[in-house]
């Protein structure tokens, strides 16, 4: 019995055989497939950066309301420090 002819070979006295490797067929289908995965991907990566854009303008707006709001309120306490000293200074 010759080894090369049949669906194995020979180790150590012992008939091995080996599976074949099996590729995988690239078919239209799986193609498109792969188009579309990958443009879901850009999407979704487009998505998020418009969506991050959009929340760092609001939280600039937000933090800009919170500087002027702080700013109105240092304005009032200091203009009622100055008269209350202006009071005790011609009092």
């Amino acid at each position: 019995m010759n080894s090369s002819l049949s669906n194995g070979f020979l180790v150590a006295g012992k008939k091995v055989s080996k599976a074949p490797k099996i590729q995988r067929l690239v078919t239209p289908l799986t193609l498109q497939r792969k188009r579309a995965r990958i443009a879901d991907k850009k999407k979704r990566i487009a998505k998020a950066k418009s969506e991050a854009a959009e929340y760092q303008k609001l939280l600039a707006s937000r933090l800009k309301e919170q500087r002027e709001r702080r700013s109105e309120s240092l304005a009032k306490r200091r203009s009622k420090l100055s008269s209350a000293a202006k009071q005790a200074a011609t009092a």
